[in-house]
């Protein structure tokens, strides 16, 4: 949420892999240390932090899937900070886990 605010079109074609190619450009290989992942409220630039479950926003769940295929987050931790409570938690962490480990959804 808070790159895709800030203006990294996360959600268009390709837009999580060229934002995480320019990070490991800019900072280096193995720099990136956690992911905070959460789906966003807002549309891309709004620069307003405003978390959305997995999925069920502007970002969508395309862009996870891609974070998820790219060689600089393999093994890296990931933090969720998403509206629901326990529940829209556990629904986000089964979401997100289908998303790395599963076939192509055809829903969003």
């Amino acid at each position: 949420c808070h790159v895709f605010a800030a203006g990294h079109d996360l959600a268009g074609p390709g837009g999580m892999k060229q934002t995480l190619d320019e990070l490991v450009s800019v900072v280096g290989e193995g720099r990136l240390k956690l992911i905070h992942a959460n789906d966003s409220k807002d549309v891309v630039g709004a620069h307003k932090d405003r978390h959305e479950n997995i999925g069920s926003g502007h970002i969508g769940a395309e862009p996870f899937r891609e974070l998820f295929a790219h060689p600089a987050t393999e093994g890296v931790p990931l933090t969720i900070e998403t509206p629901g409570g326990k529940e829209g938690h556990a629904a986000d962490v089964a979401r997100l886990k289908a998303l790395r480990d599963g076939p192509e959804e055809t829903g969003a």
